[in-house]
């Protein structure tokens, strides 16, 4: 008997062992392929491809095999631990009463249930869709929302809108989850997009939308919402109900991953992708055929309008021009000929058939034209005052090339010929207008050094110097742009010009009001003799008056000034404030022809009033 014993616990010993071994074999960590689903596959972004999967388990991340291998570099995001989430309630006529107040309850519910990290949004949509508040990580503009809900006395449900607007308004987070909750009790009536589009925006935006349907809600386009979006449609009978609801679509949440990765599959191939194991969940879908020949070879601002005919025939002639000069270029026989020529002609004629024609001959030649145009002269002035070493020909030069290549970029970037036309005028008059403000501030600097430049040249006339060595004095010892100017004064002194009519040149180059003064004294004193040291005192004096009248003027018109700047400032601060905040509140107006007309009309009363103050404001000293 006891021999029978031990045989039994022999074989269970046995059987034992080779079941440990078994499950020793077995995989510990593997997930079975049905606890994860694949619920959407979005290619519209292709090469990057975009899976929305629910897991059993809401730890635990599932790979990605696309054809049965493995991917790498995968991103995955749990819905439910980092989102920014858009709460799309339906206050139409139908919700009055205890259905909008039941739903505003629920959701507040939801709110309180989000991690401290989500950004939340409160849409509300009846004949029209708005965003009651901003995202942000509190719960409290968003929950003081909902307590003031009431129902839109206009008829009409706007779903489409919301789903649009929610979407655009989400594809501005950068969040990797981005989550609509909508809830509706009927049908859309009076949307101006469609379900196509809805659909669009948020696979565009990468939205997963969760549907509700209270009560009789057609509940046929808000599945296909949910289901074009990876997300899960709910129903919701009566409004005690909603409550429970709620709280089902927090705990989806937690079980839903927003997944990313970079295919290395070409574009019209069939992938298979399963998700969890090769064998795991999976679906077969078709990758996007880039489209190449529907795009025209040349950017669409070059095949229509007047401005893109304009800049495309400058390109055409000189392309044109290369080929014809390239087209004329000596054949080998008559090269040869020319070389030998060259070598058998004299030193100096050999240099004059080698000149070319370079940049700067062409320049030089270009001011020479441009000499005769009076207009123009104020150029060469205002370069002079501004102490910038550039001629006509190269400041005109540098205008056009710079409105060129400005209406180029927009216009290639845009496709708008007249927004090129006006960034070409705008780079037009940029050179222009920077070259004013360095002369407006050299003579600035120069008119605050003034006061102490006379007098020092007055109390160096007073001890028995003569203006030439006063001069020299001052051009030495003060700091630019003075001494700059009263060193090109000496120099062209050195080289025969009057040294009172060299100081008089200055003053009228530079001017400025006060240096008039000097070379109005400065002139009369050399016709009509006397003290040149009284004069230079006389004129120093006077001078600084005047600086602390002008001074004393702009404190009292500072208000109106600043006034004038913010008034102008005011209207564009307002209108990016608002693209910042609520951009669909304006881009349909300035992406109408009637908008942008306006938009163009406001702009120049805003110039023309700011204008009008500051002349109002400014007073002559």
């Amino acid at each position: 008997m006891s021999k029978r014993r031990i045989f039994l616990a022999a074989v269970a010993l046995a059987s034992l062992s080779v079941t440990a071994a078994e499950a020793a074999r077995a995989p510990r960590h593997a997930a079975p392929a049905a606890s994860f689903e694949l619920k959407s596959v979005d290619v519209g972004h292709y090469p990057t491809v975009r899976l929305v999967v629910r897991s059993a388990n809401p730890s635990s991340a599932p790979g990605v095999f696309e054809n049965g291998i493995q991917m790498s570099g995968v991103s995955s995001t749990n819905l439910g631990a980092s989102k920014a989430f858009v709460l799309a309630i339906d206050r139409s006529q139908s919700m009055t009463g205890t259905p909008l107040e039941r739903a505003a309850a629920a959701a507040k519910q939801l709110l309180h249930q989000k991690r401290p990290g989500d950004r939340v949004e409160l849409v509300t949509f009846g004949s029209t869709a708005l965003a009651e508040t901003s995202f942000s990580t509190s719960a409290a503009d968003a929950d003081a929302a909902l307590s003031s809900l009431a129902r839109d006395p206009t008829p009409g449900t706007a779903l489409y809108n919301a789903a649009v607007l929610s979407a655009n308004q989400l594809r501005g987070q950068n969040v990797p989850g981005r989550v609509l909750v909508l809830l509706t009790d009927g049908r859309d009536l009076g949307s101006t997009a469609t379900l196509g589009s809805a659909l669009r925006a948020a696979q565009k935006a990468d939205v997963v939308i969760d549907a509700i349907a209270l009560g009789d809600a057609d509940p046929t386009p808000l599945k296909k919402l949910a289901a074009g979006t990876g997300g899960s449609f709910f129903s919701s009978p009566t409004p005690a109900a909603l409550s429970a609801v709620y709280q089902r679509v927090g705990v989806e949440l937690d079980h839903t991953w927003s997944i990313s990765y970079t295919t290395n599959s070409l574009p019209g191939e069939r992938i298979v992708l399963a998700v969890g194991s090769a064998h795991g969940s999976s679906k077969t879908v078709e990758l996007p055929v880039v489209a190449t020949h529907s795009d025209p070879l040349l950017p669409r601002v070059f095949l229509r309008g007047f401005g893109g005919a304009f800049l495309l025939t400058i390109v055409v002639a000189a392309l044109i021009a290369l080929a014809v000069q390239r087209l004329r270029a000596v054949p080998r026989r008559e090269r040869l000929k020319q070389r030998v020529f060259e070598h058998t002609l004299a030193t100096g004629r050999r240099s004059e058939r080698r000149k070319r024609p370079t940049l700067a001959l062409v320049l030089e030649a270009l001011n020479h034209r441009l000499r005769g145009i009076p207009q123009l002269k104020r150029l060469d002035r205002l370069a002079e005052a501004a102490a910038v070493p550039a001629s006509t020909a190269v400041i005109a030069a540098t205008s056009v090339g710079v409105g060129f290549v400005a209406a180029l970029i927009v216009g290639v970037t845009t496709s708008s010929a007249p927004l090129a036309f006006i960034f070409f005028l705008l780079g037009l008059g940029a050179p222009l207008l920077a070259l004013r403000i360095l002369a407006n501030r050299r003579v600035a600097a120069v008119e605050d050094q003034l006061p102490d430049v006379l007098a020092a040249i007055a109390g160096s006339l007073k001890v028995g110097h003569g203006l030439k060595q006063a001069l020299q004095t001052v051009a030495g010892e003060d700091a630019p742009p003075v001494s700059v100017e009263l060193r090109r004064v000496l120099a062209e002194s050195r080289l025969g010009r009057p040294l009172e009519e060299a100081l008089v040149a200055m003053c009228e180059r530079l001017g400025s009001d006060d240096l008039l003064y000097v070379a109005a004294a400065v002139d009369v004193q050399s016709q009509v003799g006397g003290s040149l040291a009284g004069v230079f005192d006389t004129v120093a004096e006077t001078v600084r008056e005047r600086q602390q009248h002008r001074r004393r003027l702009r404190a009292v018109t500072a208000t109106s000034r600043v006034t004038a700047t913010v008034m102008a400032i005011m209207p564009f601060g307002f209108l990016g404030l608002l693209l910042l905040i609520t951009p669909h509140y304006v881009l349909p107006f300035l992406e109408s022809h009637t908008g942008r007309v306006l938009m163009f009309a406001s702009v120049i009363s805003i110039g023309i009033g700011w204008v009008l103050l500051n002349r109002v404001a400014s007073v002559k000293a």
